[in-house]
């Protein structure tokens, strides 16, 4: 009997390509390399691993070196942050500090941070006057003025703090206690027999972390009026 190799009619199915990840290969190649893109490199790194995983990407070599320079890239750009946040905070300390100095030359009323106020600095504050007892409140600015003309606050002392990690709240109070020691040489009278009033600043958590916020500065005043001139050597 005659034998027959096919059917009439009916052809083998076509070859199909093998799939690859070609595409997907060399897009992680590049991301990779580009170092200058915050995460990208790790981005390349992980679509590495997944073309070499999946093994229909060629040259290999290629997905080996994007995963090395991605996880490379990614480490270097995660000891850079501490470099940038460290460039960032002194660009902002220097730029209060500049405004500040300028107010303080000007000889006229400016708003300034509390941030950079010095021993010997006179100012007014809406938020700070009149105080009384615990009760606390939050401030940013406030208006810096020659301490001949009338004003609410006057700084005495300031006591700066260190360490990295805020300290808590504990630590700080600790700290602003050494503001009364220091209002008796400076008022030349015992704070408890003072008509005057003693209040403070103090670094908040973010302000610490994020500006460099160390200061416990120290604030002498009247609680109920303004006053004009130094409080040193008062006696009152």
């Amino acid at each position: 009997m005659p034998s027959y190799t096919s059917v009439a009619g009916v052809r083998p199915p076509p070859t199909r390509a093998p799939e690859t990840d070609k595409g997907l290969g060399w897009t992680g190649v590049g991301m990779a390399l580009t170092v200058c893109v915050p995460l990208l490199p790790l981005a390349g790194a992980v679509i590495a691993i997944v073309t070499l995983a999946r093994r229909r990407f060629r040259p290999r070599w290629a997905a080996v070196a994007a995963l090395i320079v991605g996880v490379g890239a990614t480490i270097l750009q995660v000891a850079a942050v501490p470099s940038v946040v460290d460039g960032l905070r002194e660009g902002v300390n220097d730029s209060i500090e500049e405004d500040t100095e300028r107010a303080r030359d000007s000889g006229e009323p400016r708003e300034v941070s509390v941030l950079k106020l010095q021993t010997g600095d006179c100012f007014d504050s809406a938020v700070l006057r009149g105080l009384s007892g615990a009760e606390e409140v939050e401030t940013q600015t406030v208006t810096l003025l020659p301490c001949e003309r009338k004003h609410d606050l006057e700084v005495y002392r300031i006591f700066e703090m260190s360490g990295d990690d805020f300290p808590g709240q504990a630590a700080i109070d600790r700290q602003a206690q050494r503001c009364i020691k220091a209002f008796e040489r400076f008022v030349g009278k015992p704070y408890g027999t003072s008509r005057f009033e003693v209040y403070y600043t103090y670094p908040k958590e973010r302000s610490w972390q994020l500006l460099g916020d160390r200061n416990v500065t120290c604030l002498a005043g009247h609680p109920r009026k303004k006053v004009a001139g130094t409080l040193e050597g008062r006696r009152r």
